[in-house]
């Protein structure tokens, strides 16, 4: 079975923390064993030293003859094994025991390799098997001082049991461990603690994915700053995206039933008029003809409505397409010349205020055709006769600028804020609408979006709109 999140950070800091504090309790272990034993070793060779100095009158006098000074020289070496809790033997030069606090060892062969170290003048320590002390033991000789130029009078060999070295040491690795398990302890608490810190956002932003997944999308994921910065910070990215789904989803559905709505109404009036057509009474040829005439305007605004929905659709999916260098003058005089014949049958006057050549902006000719039309089409829907409507362009520093201007209706101060949503309707104001689904503004500023420009609609009722197009230049 899977382990949880929880369970893996758990094991995970605990592998961490155990390899940690035992590599540094075997470290710091090693350490102090090793700074024990030189200790013990620096005091055996300081007191080594001192008892080589305080044997060398008695030896002196002794090799000057005064047999009764052996007996000195031992009791000297007794004391001063008491002393150290150990034993002192006096070697000569040719390695045979002068005097032992070991009686055990009198006239015997000392042939080791601390007493060769001092002959040749050097300093070294031994930890062996002791047969005396029956166990391990630490060994280091000195000199007593030269009787002549070239050897020393003897050597002076100690040897301490390594019980209570081995004693301390033990004590050393018992206390590290035991710190080590207290520290263990207290990792294995703070590792716990911290895995539920850093798994418990996760494991709720799980659960409402999940959640999402069955289709609850209002649940958001709780967000506190007591968890990790990445999580958190995760936690939030995740609650806007999950406000976005919302916010599309609800944005679709009140496209869908917007887009609906407006086929509603001119699929039930062509079906009204092809049922009156299909009746037995056969109608007058002149109802037949404005029934057709009525239908073919039906049909040419759902064209519309569909052409703008798939235009809305296109820009909301963000699909790439080409936006070459163009120059807008021709596009612009092509579309005076397509509208001009609709304004004057609106008795409305349309004036291109157009250079011959604009500098070239980066633009799909196509999605600027629906633009400019659209705002054309908007003027002559909105301006009574007799009336006038204004194509103007012009370069403006890096940018080109359009303006439809018209003298039309005007659009009420509370309502401009929302003439660029879709579905919305201009209400009031006696506007002569001729058809329309409101797609047509917010289309507009989808392309201009697009195209990296911005749109700018200012209006006073009775007094007519002018909107103004901004679109940076291709350089």
């Amino acid at each position: 079975m899977a382990r949880s999140l929880r369970a893996h950070l758990l094991v995970t800091f605990l592998a961490v923390a155990i390899l940690g504090l035992g590599g540094l309790t075997a470290w710091t272990g090693q350490r102090l064993q090793a700074i024990r034993l030189e200790q013990a070793k620096q005091n055996l060779a300081l007191q080594a030293e001192l008892i080589a100095a305080a044997v060398r009158e008695p030896l002196e006098r002794l090799r000057g003859g005064e047999a009764e000074e052996h007996l000195t020289l031992v009791a000297l070496t007794q004391s001063y094994a008491r002393s150290i809790g150990g034993r002192v033997t006096v070697i000569s030069p040719d390695l045979r025991v002068l005097a032992s606090s070991d009686a055990r060892l009198a006239g015997r062969l000392i042939d080791a390799p601390e007493v060769n170290a001092a002959r040749e003048g050097r300093e070294q320590f031994a930890l062996r098997r002791d047969e005396g002390a029956r166990g391990d033991s630490l060994f280091a000789a000195a000199p007593v001082g030269p009787g002549d130029r070239r050897a020393p009078l003897a050597f002076v060999q100690l040897a301490i049991p390594a019980t209570g070295i081995y004693a301390e040491i033990r004590r050393t690795w018992l206390g590290l461990l035991l710190s080590g398990g207290v520290l263990l302890l207290v990792t294995v608490v703070a590792s716990a603690a911290l895995a539920r810190r850093i798994a418990a956002p996760i494991h709720s932003l799980t659960e409402v994915t999940e959640a999402m997944a069955a289709g609850a999308l209002a649940q958001p994921v709780p967000v506190t700053p007591a968890g990790p910065e990445e999580v958190e910070r995760l936690g939030r990215a995740f609650n806007r995206m999950a406000q976005r789904v919302r916010d599309t989803l609800a944005h679709q559905e009140a496209f869908v039933a917007h887009a609906a709505h407006e086929l509603r109404s001119p699929l039930t009036n062509l079906r009204l008029r092809l049922e009156l057509l299909q009746a037995p009474q056969h109608p007058h040829d002149e109802m037949t003809r404005r029934y057709l005439t009525e239908m073919t305007q039906q049909v040419a605004s759902m064209q519309r409505l569909v052409d703008h929905l798939l235009a809305l659709s296109a820009l909301d999916e963000d699909h790439q397409v080409s936006r070459p260098p163009l120059d807008l003058a021709p596009l612009l005089y092509e579309l005076a010349d397509e509208m001009g014949p609709l304004a004057r049958a609106a008795g409305l006057d349309l004036v291109v205020d157009v250079p011959a050549h604009l500098p070239a902006v980066s633009a799909n000719a196509d999605q600027m055709r629906i633009a400019v039309r659209n705002l054309l089409d908007n003027a002559v829907k909105y301006t009574p006769a007799p009336g006038r409507i204004t194509l103007a362009a012009e370069p403006d520093r890096g940018a080109v600028v359009l303006r439809v201007t018209d003298t039309g209706v005007g659009i009420p101060a509370d309502q401009l804020p929302l003439v660029f949503d879709r579905f919305y309707r201009v209400e009031g104001g006696g506007a002569r609408r001729v058809g329309g689904s409101g797609l047509g503004l917010a289309l507009v500023r989808g392309i201009v979006k697009a195209h990296g420009g911005e749109i700018r609609l200012e209006s006073e009722p009775g007094r007519g709109t002018v909107c103004t197009v901004r679109l940076p230049s291709a350089s």
